[in-house]
């Protein structure tokens, strides 16, 4: 069985080595604020009020409420974030005083590395390769919806 493992046939592994490229450019820019972009969207994300508990901002950001209990630790511990319980099990996420300010402070930074990144791309660009990913998205969730668990 002839297999090629790179990135112009798997999906996941282009996919992969698309995403770690881009988390890095990001992460440089966010750097200075001692935050990555998976914990400066999470912010964002957050700050938004869209979410209504922990399992409402996991799937936002499409993350296991396990992953996600992890990537908010340390932005509690930075006192960024903090939990609010609202009821007997629904616990909603807010954004302190200093996440507020910490947020405005990475929207910069991302700014500065999004318009840095879509400045050079060509071909397809930055709206394309979004409806590229979502399109890929969806149909690894109708996969997910139809194929059972082994």
């Amino acid at each position: 069985m002839d297999i090629e493992w790179t990135g112009r046939v798997c999906l996941a592994h282009a996919a992969r080595r698309t995403a770690n490229l881009v988390t890095r450019h990001y992460n440089r820019y966010l750097a200075p604020l001692g935050l990555e972009v998976t914990q400066a969207v999470l912010l964002g994300v957050i700050g938004s009020g869209k979410a209504e508990s922990l399992s409402a901002l996991a799937r936002l950001m499409g993350i296991e409420r396990s992953t996600l209990q992890r990537n908010l630790l340390p932005l509690e511990q930075a006192d960024l974030v903090r939990k609010n319980k609202k009821g007997p099990k629904q616990v909603v996420p807010e954004l302190t005083a200093l996440g507020e300010e910490r947020l405005a402070e990475a929207y910069e930074a991302w700014q500065l590395a999004q318009n840095s990144l879509t400045d050079m791309l060509d071909e397809p660009d930055a709206d394309a390769i979004r409806t590229h990913l979502s399109a890929l998205r969806k149909a690894v969730h109708r996969l997910e919806a139809t194929t059972p668990a082994e």
